[in-house]
């Protein structure tokens, strides 16, 4: 598949998983009525928590390593299998964790709680990692359209007054179970010898490989969820409204560095093991999408003040100044996309990329305490720009460096590394398995 197909396949599944729950809002709002709807908001909340601790940054990690597999069709097999089973794991100790907890920590009922962790299950039999590593997004694209089509058919006509809270969460929560059904055609072709291969050890191994995934996971969600908490903590409930509907906007822009990194990162990492050069030369090539960076941005100053008075009213003008300060930051995360998630990620830095995240945090902290007391009213915006300068000032000398130091040894090699056809060549596994039993 080339890159324009996979980018393209990739936009309709994270649009379609974006849009889906925003149709679904206002009907489920009048619907449940307000105590009931806040029940479900919370208890959909839950579930997604459930399954990032379930998906344990495997889309990192076993994206990359499948990626680099793609003409293996038994070490794909066998990957599969471990992956599915490490989250199975997990799967069970979130929920034995869950249901001691459910009705006195957690404010749910324990048949609402597993209602939710229907999530984190269907995380477990949709492998959407290994559709994006192998570039056949459009395979998962399909099984998520058609999911959130049946759960949004299902919710209207099934879910119809305030008693039914456990129906919606368990349609909305299914979406990745009916997704993992759907795929099973896609699926079998690798097939499932793969769980031979499933003990102990490999569990364990598997745990080991995807801990620094998961730690990038946990970084983004800290600095997506603390920085209104702060805000609150620093300016009181009016600042952290002004700054929350400010914060939509720059959690727009993030589907696209979600896009640009599921797109490049299969065939950088693919190109890393078996033309390094080649990744080099992609990785340059992407950085004319900072060009959308720079509208994003642009588009962050100059309209999106507009936006806020035409959509909010002028009660929420104060967001005006945060969304403008803010204006930079996407595109600092276009370039540290490239430089630090696929780069450094992609190139054998996986243990500085990792220390560079949980640095990058530590920044944002340490700099919002310390300009809380210079500029309160934008100091965790500041504070966010701070922590993008850093990973971006960081990353970048890595890719200068690391970068060139990898066209240098293909140009001793005299082209690197040869037998691999490239990615954009691919062909479906089961010829691959052809190709290799030949």
């Amino acid at each position: 598949m080339t890159l324009s197909k996979q980018a393209a396949s990739l936009a309709v599944l994270h649009v379609t998983d974006v849009l889906q729950p925003l149709i679904i809002l206002p009907y489920a709002g009048r619907v449940l009525g307000p105590m009931s709807f806040g029940q479900y908001a919370y208890a959909l909340a839950i579930g997604q928590l459930a399954a990032v601790v379930v998906a344990y940054g495997f889309h990192w990690t076993a994206q990359r390593r499948v990626a680099s597999l793609r003409y293996e069709p038994a070490a794909i097999a066998s990957l599969v299998a471990q992956v599915m089973a490490t989250k199975a794991v997990l799967f069970v100790a979130v929920c034995l964790v869950g249901l001691m907890l459910a009705g006195d920590v957690l404010a749910l009922s324990r048949p609402t709680f597993l209602c939710a962790m229907l999530s984190a299950a269907g995380g477990i039999i949709f492998p959407a990692w290994l559709f994006v590593g192998l570039e056949r997004a459009w395979q998962a694209a399909v099984a998520v359209v058609v999911a959130r089509v049946l759960a949004l058919v299902c919710f209207v006509a099934m879910v119809a007054s305030p008693d039914q809270v456990a129906l919606a969460v368990a349609i909305q929560s299914a979406v990745p179970v009916v997704s993992g059904v759907i795929c099973l055609p896609f699926i079998r072709p690798i097939g499932f010898g793969g769980f031979r291969s499933v003990t102990l050890s490999t569990i364990g191994m598997q745990l080991r490989n995807g801990w620094k995934g998961c730690l990038f996971v946990a970084m983004e969600t800290a600095l997506v969820t603390l920085p209104v908490a702060l805000v609150e903590h620093f300016q009181g409930y009016v600042a952290a409204g002004q700054y929350s509907v400010a914060e939509k906007f720059l959690l727009a822009a993030r589907v696209f560095f979600k896009l640009l990194m599921d797109t490049f990162i299969p065939r950088v990492s693919y190109y890393a093991r078996v033309d390094p050069a080649a990744g080099i030369r992609l990785i340059r090539r992407a950085l004319l999408t900072v060009a959308v960076g720079i509208v994003i941005s642009l588009g962050m100053f100059f309209v999106a003040p507009y936006i806020i008075l035409m959509l909010f009213g002028n009660e929420f003008s104060g967001a005006t100044p945060i969304v403008r300060a803010m204006a930079i930051i996407p595109l600092l995360m276009n370039i540290n996309t490239l430089t630090s998630n696929i780069f450094m990620f992609s190139y054998g830095y996986e243990n500085e990329w990792a220390a560079l995240n949980a640095s990058g945090l530590l920044v944002f902290l340490a700099a919002s305490y310390f300009l809380s007391f210079i500029m309160a009213e934008q100091a965790i915006v500041h504070a966010m720009v701070a922590k993008e300068v850093v990973v971006l000032v960081v990353s970048a000398g890595f890719f200068l460096i690391g970068g060139a130091a990898v066209l240098r040894r293909a140009a001793c090699d005299a082209g690197g590394v040869r037998g691999f056809p490239p990615a954009s060549q691919s062909a479906p596994l089961e010829h691959e398995a052809d190709r290799f039993r030949s």
